[in-house]
């Protein structure tokens, strides 16, 4: 079992608290002097600051994974403890600025009670993410961590993107094919790297975990059965949100509303 590589305890905590506190200024500063004063924005300027801000630390997450190990993606180590114990610096960042993005989630939906981001699937998400995020900084499932919390990310960019249009009309009215555009690009990349991706290598994970256990080679029982449930969770989410996405399209297709396409 390798070693725990990496920053000491201090340093994840203030790169943690660096990307909260950055998160929180985006988001104000954005508020104060673009999103209040716009008209565009003018139904929900705190959301529509909060999606800014939001964007920042995802193309973060895009980045790390981009110059992380890609080759992971198409072949894992080749043993059971490289695969689930070898550390790596981008997962490393990767965690701790997914640890920050979910306290800064979950803090501005209980602070606002805004509806979009008070929804149980997404606060349970954001904790289940959280929690498993120090859990790999063992480190654990690094080999794991880019695909699942970094290159997935790829597809919250025209989420985002097709949420703030969606959610003030003047931008979908004014930049309609943009809008279908976010549409079309989120729902492809959902359903290749969040439903196709994300399940052929949980699959894989599933089987190491398995394995850990089985062999006795695992470094915390527990820490193992948190992450297949927590797995078999956020795969079941992206399921669920799959159907919404594909009944979307449907509807597209067939030149209806495309509200499910969310």
């Amino acid at each position: 079992m390798s070693s725990t590589k990496g920053m000491s305890t201090e340093a994840r905590v203030v790169e943690v608290a660096a990307w909260c506190g950055g998160s929180f200024a985006v988001w104000g500063v954005m508020w104060l002097l673009y999103t209040r004063k716009s008209a565009a924005f003018a139904a929900n300027p705190v959301y529509a600051a909060f999606n800014f801000a939001h964007m920042l630390t995802i193309f973060a997450l895009c980045y790390y994974s981009l110059i992380g190990r890609l080759d992971w993606v198409t072949a894992q180590p080749a043993t059971l403890n490289e695969r689930m114990y070898v550390y790596d610096p981008s997962a490393e960042k990767i965690c701790l600025i997914q640890i920050a993005l979910q306290i800064f989630a979950t803090t501005a939906a209980l602070a606002t009670r805004d509806k979009a981001l008070l929804k149980p699937e997404l606060l349970g998400h954001h904790i289940v993410t959280g929690t498993l995020m120090c859990i790999c900084l063992h480190p654990f499932g690094h080999s794991r961590v880019g695909i699942f919390f970094g290159l997935t990310e790829l597809s919250t960019i025209p989420l985002t993107m097709m949420d703030q249009m969606k959610n003030f009309k003047q931008l979908s009215k004014q930049y309609p094919t943009v809008f279908d555009l976010s549409k079309v690009s989120f729902a492809i990349s959902f359903l290749v790297l969040r439903v196709g991706l994300t399940s052929q290598v949980s699959y894989e994970f599933q089987r190491d975990l398995v394995e850990l256990y089985a062999t006795g080679a695992a470094h915390s029982v527990p820490a193992l059965a948190f992450m297949s449930l927590a797995n078999l969770f956020v795969c079941g989410l992206q399921f669920f949100w799959a159907s919404l996405i594909i009944k979307g399209l449907v509807k597209m297709a067939s030149g209806g509303k495309d509200d499910k396409v969310e």
